[in-house]
């Protein structure tokens, strides 16, 4: 299946919260020989395929810090490990959430990317995620959000 998605060249949108949010029911109800197929996603990247990512709200919450630690550390809630095998880098995750899904709503040309003529939608940080320890990735909370130029939340003082 994965040479079939390589060959036709697809876009593979995955919810990397679920391996948090869901990790530890999944492990306990999919049987052991069914696990490996389980969000896969360093496979897909390394198959060379474009992978976006979302929240799939609102069946796990919105953050997408929660989705990014998941995808690095492949960790449940519970603690439980999904196919550790799978995990990605820290920037490859942040870019699954940004260019890689603009790529796949069409709007790579537009967003995704801090690049000139681009809309400036952006946010900071209080930390960086590559400089954390990856399981503290879902603990960095959003200072400042700008959409169009214009910062539309600011962090209390």
């Amino acid at each position: 299946l994965l040479e079939r998605l390589i060959d036709l060249e697809t876009v593979v949108v995955t919810q990397p919260s679920f391996i948090y949010y869901s990790g530890q029911r999944y492990l306990a109800t999919i049987p052991e020989e069914r696990q490996p197929w389980l969000y896969r996603i360093k496979s897909f990247l390394t198959g060379g395929l474009t992978v976006a990512a979302s929240s799939d709200f609102p069946i796990v919450p919105d953050n997408p810090l929660y989705g990014i630690c998941a995808a690095v550390t492949r960790q449940a809630e519970s603690g439980q490990y999904l196919l550790p095998e799978e995990s990605i880098s820290v920037r490859q995750a942040l870019e699954m959430y940004t260019l890689s899904a603009a790529y796949a709503s069409g709007e790579d040309n537009i967003k995704g990317s801090v690049s000139q003529g681009k809309l400036a939608d952006l946010v900071l940080l209080s930390d960086d995620p590559a400089r954390v320890p990856p399981e503290q990735i879902k603990n960095i909370k959003v200072e400042m959000t700008i959409i169009g130029g214009e910062v539309v939340y600011q962090a209390p003082d």
